[in-house]
């Protein structure tokens, strides 16, 4: 599922080389190097207003380097058009509690919260986070009367107006397309992979078909990977995205890998059967063109397709049982479309998610619930999002204070430091601290340097702006954070001689108001909650997975018999409310810096798998309630499958409790395939001699199946959960 080694190889050239592709940070980089520079001359040549020569620099950076939104031209204008609102609501906001040392720390406190928390939401107002709390930072360190907001606003205004127009017409690179158009050919290949196993082409065809479909599959995911980190869509777009190459995944696996070993004496050979391949084909294929713009896939039809063919069976082996054949080839027979049946319920999730991956709009009370979910999920503790927000809220707060109570030089650094270093576990601030230090003193020397030799003449301070806007923002993703700090702080050098001359001395008081925010940031991330967002999934994660356990039991009751009340509702409104916590860990996961592109995909496959675990419950209630297969509790087989089921849940828990690093029960057996398969023979045996128990004996039949289904699954999440339990068991400090 995972290709380490490839993997490996990219990572390994990506120390000789920059990674950047599809030349995403050079075009950034060299679209902030030409807008910078002229908006900064426009400004401060003719409008010769200091307040607003500031804010149209930071704002200019803020938004090109630091924001820097993706996606489509549409989008990608309105997010830069509302960020840009946003951003002069705080300056306006900042500017009126600046007069007041008390009103700027309280001010920073409530601020900082509400934005951190915002990147619950993921997408654009994640990436619009440090910009947002850059323009309100700015604005409340650099204290000023009520009468300077409008020159403020307007100096925000214009950098924003500019830099909306710079990133939708200055090479804007439209790479979720790209990413679209390798997923939809992964998605064809892989419903023509399906096509040839329903119709039985040769071994060799079908092998060649498959290489097609893994080839294509990988092109997807790396294109996935790869893609400059910055959003395209909202988090749950790219969360949806994730998980539908997971499920791809598990399609490749379960064709290459079919449940029945060998071709059956006797095999159905349905209209039905042919219907329903039909239709999977269909949606993977409609899946594929959804994301270039196509129409939804009608998920509608597989499952009609899946009744009529689970009747069509019914009415198969009844037949065949009636007409005298051996119950071990009926057996068989049925088990042989087990495979196209599974493959249908992953098809029917992967729909779901290409369409939310396409960006179909949403219901809005759909989308007001689901807003609302995420906030209740995220303000019961613990949770990271939670967590971080009140570190981040009170780092800033403190920063505001330090800088203000001993009126530092230009002490919106120290708040600037302290956004720049803090990170979501007190692992990464360290490191961040360490090298944000080496950085800047690098710079310091370089900028130092340059201020002395070009500071008496202003013509080469400004041929060398450019340059230093260049450097600063293509460091920032393609070379390193050290080497962006050091790039960063030779630009404020070149930038504040230019607003004022000041030599290199302007770096030393940056070094200075840095050392004192990193050291709030290292001080706030070591005593608040230090651990961060790899415990947190982790944790959400098995309680996903224990509540499913719970739901799953009631469910194969359902059906087995054992379970005339129908207990289930319960435990799946709580796999709901587990599913959102783990979604929202998940996204708080992947924008960490440290996070691999190997750690996301496992992340991606433990959603995806808790997503294919409650489809499997969902499915066996529908079985129970609407379609009427209970067995009969009292006989031998329903019982003999019971016992499997306890089996397998023992195994998911034991998963759980793997994820929440807490100590797994002592493992049982495996799951049996030979006690399932005697139990359905035992259940066949009695409807071939009594022909009203049919529903009944195919109840269990079906169980049989799911039971086989998830143990397989659960052999799948092995590595996978070994991955996120040594990821999680790293101590903060190391």
């Amino acid at each position: 599922m995972i290709y380490p080694q490839a993997l490996g190889h990219r990572l390994r050239t990506a120390v000789k080389v920059p990674r950047d592709p599809g030349y995403g940070a050079l075009r950034r980089a060299a679209r902030a190097a030409i807008v910078i520079p002229l908006i900064f001359a426009f400004t401060d040549l003719l409008l010769r207003k200091p307040q607003i020569l500031i804010f149209v620099v930071f704002g200019c950076f803020s938004l090109l380097v630091i924001s820097d939104f993706g996606g489509m031209r549409r989008p990608r204008a309105l997010a830069y058009l509302t960020a840009t609102l946003v951003g002069a609501l705080l300056v306006a906001l900042g500017t009126l509690a600046s007069s007041s040392s008390i009103a700027a720390v309280a001010l920073m406190l409530i601020v900082g919260f509400v934005i951190s928390f915002s990147r619950v939401f993921g997408g654009y107002v994640a990436v619009a986070n440090t910009g947002s709390l850059l323009s309100f930072v700015i604005a409340v360190t650099i204290p000023a009367p009520a009468s300077a907001i409008p020159e403020r606003i307007g100096g925000w205004a214009i950098a924003g107006l500019v830099s909306t127009l710079a990133a939708v017409a200055l090479w804007p690179r439209l790479e979720r397309v790209t990413m679209h158009h390798q997923t939809r050919i992964a998605l064809m290949d892989v419903a023509d992979l399906v096509q040839a196993l329903a119709s039985g082409v040769d071994d060799a065809d079908l092998k060649r078909l498959g290489d097609n479909a893994d080839r294509a599959v990988d092109v997807a995911r790396q294109g996935f990977v790869a893609m400059a980190r910055r959003p395209t869509a909202t988090a749950r777009r790219d969360r949806a995205f994730a998980q539908l190459l997971s499920e791809l995944d598990r399609i490749l696996d379960i064709v290459q890998r079919p449940f029945n070993v060998g071709r059956p004496a006797i095999r159905p050979r349905l209209a039905e059967t042919d219907r329903l391949v039909a239709a999977v084909v269909a949606v993977l294929r409609s899946s594929g063109n959804v994301l270039n713009g196509g129409s939804q896939p009608d998920v509608h039809v597989i499952e009609v397709g899946r009744n009529e063919h689970r009747a069509a069976l019914d009415r198969w082996a009844s037949e065949q049982l009636r007409g005298g054949r051996p119950i071990e080839d009926v057996l068989d027979g049925l088990d042989f479309d087990d495979t196209i049946r599974v493959v249908s319920y992953v098809a029917f999730l992967l729909a779901g998610n290409a369409i939310i991956a396409a960006g179909a709009r949403p219901d809005l009370r759909d989308s007001a619930v689901h807003v609302m979910r995420t906030i209740r999920a995220h303000l019961e503790a613990p949770s990271t999002v939670l967590q971080a927000s009140l570190r981040v809220a009170i780092g800033l707060a403190l920063a505001v204070w330090v800088a203000r109570a001993f009126d530092l030089s230009h002490g919106f650094w120290v708040v600037l430091g302290t956004i720049q270093v803090l990170r979501s576990n007190a692992l990464g601030t360290g490191r961040s601290v360490v090298q944000a230090i080496a950085g800047n003193a690098i710079g310091v020397i370089i900028g130092g340097l340059f201020a002395i030799v070009g500071g008496n003449h202003p013509t080469l301070m400004w041929a060398a702006f450019p340059l230093a806007v260049f450097g600063a923002a293509y460091a920032a993703t393609t070379v390193g954070f050290m080497a962006s700090q050091a790039a960063f702080t030779i630009n404020l050098i070149i930038v504040f001689n230019l607003i004022s001359p000041a030599g290199w001395q302007v770096g030393l008081v940056r070094i200075e108001n840095l050392l004192v925010g990193a050291l709030i940031s290292l001080i706030v991330g070591v005593l608040l909650w230090p651990r961060g967002a790899r415990r947190e999934l982790g944790q959400a994660l098995a309680n996903v997975y224990r509540d499913l356990v719970a739901y799953l039991a009631h469910a194969f009751d359902r059906v087995l018999g054992f379970d005339p009340a129908g207990m289930a509702d319960r435990a799946r409104q709580a796999v709901v409310r587990a599913q959102d916590r783990a979604d929202a860990a998940y996204d708080t996961f992947v924008i960490e810096r440290s996070v691999a592109a190997f750690d996301q995909e496992n992340a991606a496959f433990l959603l995806s798998s808790a997503n294919h675990l409650t489809l499997a419950g969902d499915l066996l209630n529908v079985i129970a309630n609407a379609m009427g297969y209970r067995a009969d509790s009292s006989a031998g087989g329903p019982r003999d499958v019971r016992d499997q089921v306890r089996v397998l849940l023992v195994a998911f828990s034991g998963l759980a409790d793997r994820l929440s690093l807490s100590r797994p029960p002592e493992p049982e057996s495996s799951v049996s395939p030979a006690a399932l398969r005697q139990a359905e023979l035992d259940c066949l045996r009695r409807w071939q001699k009594d022909g009203s128990v049919g529903k009944a004996a195919m109840a269990v039949v079906m169980a049989g199946e799911w039971v086989q289904d998830l143990a397989r699954l659960e052999a799948d999440l092995e590595d996978a959960v070994g991955s996120a339990v040594e990821a999680a068991r790293k101590p903060w400090w190391r």
